[in-house]
């Protein structure tokens, strides 16, 4: 502003230099007013380089304008003046200080200055015409500019609230991509707001989902929708049916849709905006700072899991020294005492060597869980799953005196030897939660899978839960703490999901993940 003000004020110098004005007298004077404003805007323009103005000198600054502009139009033919286009650059300034205020106030001075100046003209009559334009521009000039101010203005209101969106998201139950959703949706009007991605893997398709008032959460095997062209570079707006998105996506018919694409990173993606009623300027820079932020939540989100994992490997490690150095060598010790007592004995019972095949089998255990969490195994392999499974099914059976029924879609369902892993572990946990705290003696087991997914589900004939009868989705599992602690942590540490169906019949966990 400060180099804009110089550059005018030394054309206005230039300009009466080589046509001066009317009286001549006048016109001198005028010529020693724009150089001395002249040298004034150029210090002005120095001393803003190296300091930061306080308001108090801001008004001040502003005022000098107001007060050389109008004094330079007096002695420089009156309302007639070619300097007019000074009084223009007093209200872009005021409009970019003060916003609509600073417009409104501005445009009030210039007016009355400007019609003291017509008043007291005695050649009024003369050219009343351009006159009356001149006070008519400057009025429709103002309320332009004072319209200009308030966009600028509610613009940094709404950005401002984005940015601190996330900040306050935990305090409203939301995640920080929800929050961030949230408010963009009650800025836009937008009856549903989507932030769609699909992470680096790219196994995973994730939608966070705002649709009338209510956040869902999901995921699914679809492919990312392609979408134009000109989205992957900024902010779009369509009108219904221009551009081509499937059904799930918009929910059936949308009159309008903004689209803006998430700033390149760990996610590629985008944020959907459908049938908003603010359909304002500010719409589309609104969707890229929102597509932005959101794309910030995703990649913070991606960095903060990586850090928890490099921590929980670090932990397992120590872990697993801490089992080699010592719980093993126990065991060792133990497999030594009792190999030697059929010796003192004279024979060996079913009992002792029953006692010793359980040792060893444990052995044989803790040592592949020092090998895995040391980073010592080859690199990841797959497996079929139903032969394992079901022959884990039958030392449950055994174990808990209890009936176990299994189905596995497709047959030859084949998963990465972690995740299977984690299917054994989960399904002996729900099996013993079931017979121990929900009396259950009837187990049904499906596992089914499509190209990257497989859910999971056990059902038993227990009593359930202690909770009303009810399906219990995976944030409420997790912030309510409902059904086992451990069960729900083991699922979240794998980085699946897990929903609960509670009835006085029995109660059946789902648990949905990938199958690598």
């Amino acid at each position: 502003m400060a180099v804009s003000r110089l550059i005018l004020a030394m054309f206005a110098l230039l300009a009466i230099y080589v046509d001066p004005t009317q009286p001549a007298r006048s016109s001198e004077l005028a010529y020693f007013i724009l150089a001395a404003y002249v040298i004034y805007s150029a210090a002005l323009a120095l001393i803003l380089e190296r300091f930061v103005v306080s308001r108090p000198a801001a008004h001040l600054v502003h005022g000098i304008d107001i007060l050389t502009f109008g004094v330079v139009l007096h002695l420089t033919d009156g309302p007639t003046s070619p300097f007019f286009v000074l009084l223009t650059f007093a209200l872009f300034a005021a409009t970019i200080r003060w916003g609509w205020r600073g417009a409104v106030f501005t445009t009030m001075a210039t007016v009355a200055i400007y019609g003291i100046l017509a008043v007291s003209s005695e050649d009024l009559m003369d050219d009343l015409n351009r006159v009356v334009m001149r006070g008519i521009y400057l009025v429709v000039a103002g309320v332009l500019f004072a319209y200009f101010g308030g966009i600028i203005e509610r613009m940094r209101h709404n950005v401002a609230s984005l940015a601190g969106s996330s900040a306050q998201a935990w305090l409203g139950g939301d995640t920080p991509i929800a929050s961030v959703l949230r408010r963009a949706a009650a800025i836009t009007r937008a009856t549903r707001a989507l932030a769609v991605w699909r992470d680096e893997t790219g196994s995973v398709l994730r939608v966070v989902e705002f649709d009338r008032g209510v956040i869902k959460y999901s995921e699914s095997a679809n492919k990312l929708p392609a979408v134009d062209g000109k989205v992957r570079t900024g902010a779009e707006f369509w009108r219904g049916g221009s551009q081509k998105l499937p059904d799930w996506l918009i929910g059936g018919k949308a009159e309008s849709i903004v689209m803006a694409p998430l700033p390149g990173g760990s996610a590629e993606g985008f944020v959907l905006f459908v049938d908003c009623e603010e359909t304002g300027e500010d719409l589309l820079p609104l969707a890229g700072v929102a597509a932005a932020r959101i794309g910030y939540e995703i990649a913070e989100q991606d960095l903060r899991h990586q850090l928890i994992e490099a921590a929980k490997a670090e932990e397992r490690e120590k872990l697993a020294r801490d089992i080699h150095d010592d719980l093993l060598q126990s065991m060792a010790a133990v497999a030594i005492q009792l190999a030697s007592l059929p010796k003192k004995s004279g024979g060996e019972t079913e009992g002792l060597a029953q006692i010793r095949a359980i040792i060893g089998e444990q052995q044989d255990k803790l040592r592949t869980l020092v090998r895995e969490a040391t980073g010592e195994r080859s690199a990841q392999k797959t497996c079929r799953v139903a032969g394992r499974l079901r022959k884990l099914l039958v030392e449950l059976q055994a174990q808990w005196a209890c009936s176990i029924a299994l189905s596995v879609a497709p047959l030859d369902l084949v998963m990465s030897e972690k995740a299977m892993k984690g299917v054994f572990m989960l399904v002996s946990e729900a099996i013993a939660n079931g017979v121990r705290h929900g009396r259950a003696s009837r187990f049904e087991v499906h596992l089914e899978s499509t190209r990257t997914l497989f859910t999971l589900t056990i059902r038993d004939d227990g009593v359930g839960l202690q909770e009303p009868a009810s399906i219990f989705e995976y944030e409420a599992v997790l912030t309510e703490e409902i059904g086992s602690i451990s069960l729900s942590r083991r699922v979240q540490a794998l980085g699946w999901r897990l929903s609960l169906d509670n009835s006085p019949r029995g109660l059946s966990v789902t648990i949905r993940g990938a199958l690598e």
